[in-house]
């Protein structure tokens, strides 16, 4: 069933009120014009009657023949024909057969003078000869015919005027239904039609949040409605598709910005010394691609576990955090997992471990960084890996350098033992032979001094090329000065009797690379053996000490 505000149905009833009217005024027509029928000629045989009666007043005064019997006939005639007429007047079916109708009553009496008045005064008028009583008589007859015809141009313009009364109700009636279609078709369909092809122009150059007003029961009321929960649909499911292309967009910028940041930081690690300007450069770079506050650099003594140097970002050293414990580290070395270091997560510690062996740490400070910005932790563990991984190899490779000096030393070392070491020995025996020959040979007291001198300078020499051969076959086992430092004092105190040597190197935090470490040892190990040979030491001390 049509809802009562459709389209459709109001405009079917426009149309059928319409209808109704038309039909309306041309039923009331044609019953006006069927009633009146026969008004016409009622009104021309009254008129006619009148002349009638006229006519015989004028047979009766100017008889027409020359005898009393043609002027009879005559006369009689005329009376035939008015009766005639009289007749025919109630068969024009203009007047009704209901006596109380006027036109009725003004015939019937017309009649009835005509029957019992002015007929038995024409008869006697014939008889007589004498017209002067019908005369009289036919003037008040005439003036009951004027008052019927009168009466019946009334009725008829009644009928016209009821005509057209129906006639013009119907057209109003058709005109205030025409009005209320068109201000209807405006309204409800019109205006709303007009509305809706301007938001889907709109809608199609992608304005989704146009709305319908029109939103009623009728036909557009209901597609206004379907449009509305399309551009909405619409709208929401464009919103997801650019939050998801938003998503997917700024998951290719973080790839993109994290390949970038592996790639230069593999690259910088590769390429460039492991210095601090290498260093601060990667913390800067880390800083700008990864949006992050602050990042700091800890590499750490892996034995003792302790921060020995600290990097920033910039060139200029940084206010130590409140966190910091140096060097206590424990606190953020942790278990050798990345974890929080303050409450609100926002400082986080990210290992420098490779192969079960931890360099440092990459001290992280971003507030909301376990939230908003999680990505930056895998990327910055990445980062840390790449950063162990390097050094890892950069000291199996000051490792296998140590290894090549080493062998080039004992090598050395070899050759001057099969060489020069040999060349001395021979030249000490002669020495010995010659002293022995000197004795027992009469020499003067000054070739005897040189002897002694030459035999002397000869130790001295063999000696000093025995030192410098140990020096060169040196063994350093260990990677940091530390350690193989603790080997030589336990060897030095197994040589000396008492020997008490302390080793110091708290605020030792300096790297040095295989060359570097075997001078230091070659100095200290000649300050050793000096103290135990010329100054008889008891105790010594050696303390590793390092500026920033």
């Amino acid at each position: 069933m049509d809802h009562p505000d459709s389209i459709i149905l109001r405009s079917g009833l426009t149309m059928g009120g319409i209808v109704l009217l038309a039909l309306f005024s041309m039923a009331g027509s044609m019953f006006i014009a069927e009633s009146s029928k026969g008004d016409a000629a009622a009104i021309n045989l009254a008129g006619s009657l009148r002349m009638q009666s006229y006519r015989i007043a004028t047979r009766l005064r100017y008889p027409a023949g020359s005898n009393t019997t043609d002027h009879e006939r005559v006369v009689n005639e005329e009376i035939r024909a008015f009766e005639r007429r009289l007749t025919e007047l109630w068969q024009t079916g203009a007047i009704s057969l209901t006596a109380d109708d006027p036109r009725h009553q003004t015939l019937k009496a017309i009649e009835t003078f005509w029957q019992a008045t002015l007929r038995p005064v024409l008869e006697t008028s014939i008889a007589a000869s004498a017209p002067a009583a019908y005369l009289r008589a036919v003037d008040d007859f005439v003036i009951k015919l004027d008052a019927f015809v009168k009466l019946l141009e009334q009725d008829t313009e009644a009928k016209m005027l009821l005509l057209r009364l129906v006639q013009g109700l119907a057209l109003f009636m058709t005109l205030v239904l025409v009005l209320i279609a068109m201000y209807q078709l405006h309204t409800g369909v019109v205006t709303p039609l007009r509305d809706l092809v301007a938001l889907a122009h709109r809608a199609r150059r992608g304005d989704l949040s146009v709305r319908a007003r029109h939103v009623g029961n009728d036909e557009l009321g209901v597609l206004g409605q379907a449009f509305n929960l399309m551009t909405a649909d619409l709208s929401t499911l464009y919103a997801d598709l650019e939050a998801r292309v938003e998503a997917q967009t700024q998951a290719l910028r973080v790839s993109n910005r994290s390949l970038e940041l592996l790639y230069h930081t593999t690259r910088r690690l590769g390429e460039s010394a492991l210095d601090d300007a290498t260093y601060q450069a990667l913390l800067a770079e880390i800083e700008t691609l990864t949006g992050l506050g602050s990042v700091r650099l800890c590499l750490i003594d892996p034995v003792m576990r302790q921060a020995t140097r600290v990097f920033i970002a910039g060139p200029h050293s940084a206010k130590v955090p409140p966190f910091c414990q140096r060097p206590h580290c424990e606190s953020c070395l942790g278990d050798g997992a990345t974890h929080p270091l303050a409450a609100d997560h926002a400082t986080f510690s990210i290992p420098i471990r490779d192969q079960q062996r931890q360099f440092g740490v990459l001290i992280v400070r971003n507030p909301g960084l376990d939230s908003v910005a999680a990505w930056q932790l895998p990327l910055l563990e990445a980062v840390a890996r790449h950063i162990a991984a390097t050094l890892q190899a950069n000291q199996q490779s000051q490792y296998r350098g140590r290894l090549a000096l080493l062998e080039e030393r004992n090598a050395m070392a070899r050759d001057l033992h099969d060489s020069l070491a040999q060349a001395l020995s021979y030249l000490k025996i002669q020495v010995a032979r010659l002293y022995a020959s000197a004795n027992s040979t009469e020499l003067t007291l000054e070739t005897r001094d040189i002897i002694a001198e030459l035999r002397e300078g000869l130790n001295d020499a063999y000696r000093q090329l025995r030192e410098l051969i140990t020096t060169f076959r040196l063994k350093m086992e260990h990677p940091r000065l530390e350690d193989s430092l603790r080997e030589m004092a336990q060897e030095f105190r197994r040589r000396g009797n008492g020997l008490s040597i302390q080793l110091d190197h708290v605020d030792w935090t300096c790297t040095l690379n295989p060359n570097e470490q075997i001078h230091v040892m070659q100095i200290i190990r000649e300050a050793l053996n000096n103290a135990v040979k010329h100054a008889s030491a008891r105790q010594v001390r050696i303390r590793l000490d390092s500026a920033d």
